[in-house]
């Protein structure tokens, strides 16, 4: 159950994110065409202006799509207001990581000030460190990959260890999750401002959009693949 628990939490957490790139969208005035709660087959949806809302099928996370028809299109906009979109995925799981951070301190040391508003930015700002020694230590040595098959296991784990260990646990996903997003590499969040900003000086790169951004999607999923056969041989 408590597996069960997590993933459905961490689905939450990917979630905050994907509602944090739709409301940067409607903030910048980028029409949504699509804004789904969870993958796959749809089970109720309503209509408000031009967005369809989807609750899906499977609860894990959810999905973005823009009104936008062609790549043209996309990169005829702004490029501020496409960043603010791309960035408004991490700044959603960063904002939440703050507030979990404050729960955690409640928690431990009881309500003030410090704990509420002080201490969750210092905690974030040396978890963003441990985060960034960690990605680069991952280059160097692959085999400390994980994927989700890992997380979950930990999570469940953590779960058990109670209230304290649960909380510190979906910190470190949250902000796991704005962090590696920002990495300058295609498809993340961070890649997709890069090739923006690329284009924004080079506009001949547009023809090399969407092969940039399909083979980042292969790289990914071979990452992926990689981290969860290594997930599985650790747990067997």
């Amino acid at each position: 159950m408590q597996y069960v628990l997590t993933t459905l939490i961490i689905g939450l957490l990917i979630l905050v994110h994907e509602a944090g790139h739709f409301l940067a969208a409607r903030l910048v005035g980028v029409p949504v065409l699509r804004f789904s709660v969870g993958f796959g087959p749809r089970l109720i949806s309503w209509r408000r202006g031009t967005t369809e809302y989807r609750l899906s099928a499977i609860p894990l996370g959810g999905y973005v799509i823009p009104e936008i028809g062609k790549v043209e299109d996309y990169l005829g906009i702004a490029l501020r207001r496409r960043w603010a979109i791309s960035l408004g995925g991490p700044l959603a799981n960063l904002l939440v990581t703050l507030l979990l951070f404050a729960a955690l301190n409640v928690a431990a040391g009881g309500l003030c000030i410090y704990n509420v508003l002080v201490a969750p930015w210092l905690e974030l700002t040396g978890l963003v460190g441990q985060i960034g020694h960690a990605l680069v230590a991952a280059f160097a040595s692959p085999g400390q990959l994980s994927s989700v098959v890992g997380v979950v296991a930990f999570g469940g784990r953590s779960l058990n260890d109670g209230l304290v260990s649960a909380l510190s646990f979906f910190i470190l996903i949250s902000a796991n999750l704005a962090i590696v997003n920002l990495l300058p590499l295609p498809p993340l969040d961070g890649g997709k401002m890069l090739v923006d900003l690329l284009h924004r000086f080079v506009p001949r790169f547009a023809r090399a959009y969407v092969p940039v951004m399909a083979c980042g999607w292969i790289l990914l999923i071979g990452v992926l693949a990689y981290a969860t056969v290594l997930d599985l041989a650790r747990l067997v």
